[in-house]
């Protein structure tokens, strides 16, 4: 069900966008007009919390509305919605060596 329709506002829909899971976020905008999109992409970049949702929002997004939005931001907004999400460090953690308190004596001695 989409977010938007003629009695709607944009806070409304800044709201539902809270909680809402970034899967998800395509269909909630989806019936909103492109430069719609891109004027909440771009305010919702700027907000920490909603950081993710505003790549979401901007993957929907033309480079002409988020750049008319958000001029070098929406550029910029444009090209991270079209990167593949960066990889958590749990790989990294995993590669250390882990050391127990037993194996630690047994080297000191």
């Amino acid at each position: 069900m989409s977010a938007f329709n003629s009695s709607t506002t944009m806070d409304e829909v800044i709201g539902r966008l809270h909680g809402c899971p970034t899967r998800s976020i395509d269909g909630l905008v989806s019936n909103l007009p492109g430069d719609h999109r891109g004027n909440l992409a771009v305010f919702c970049y700027g907000r920490a919390h909603l950081h993710e949702a505003s790549l979401a929002i901007a993957a929907t997004c033309n480079l002409d509305a988020l750049v008319h939005a958000g001029g070098k931001s929406g550029a910029f907004l444009f090209e991270q919605s079209r990167r593949p999400p960066e990889t958590d460090h749990i790989f990294s953690r995993a590669r250390r060596v882990r050391i127990s308190l037993e194996r630690a004596a047994a080297m000191s001695s």
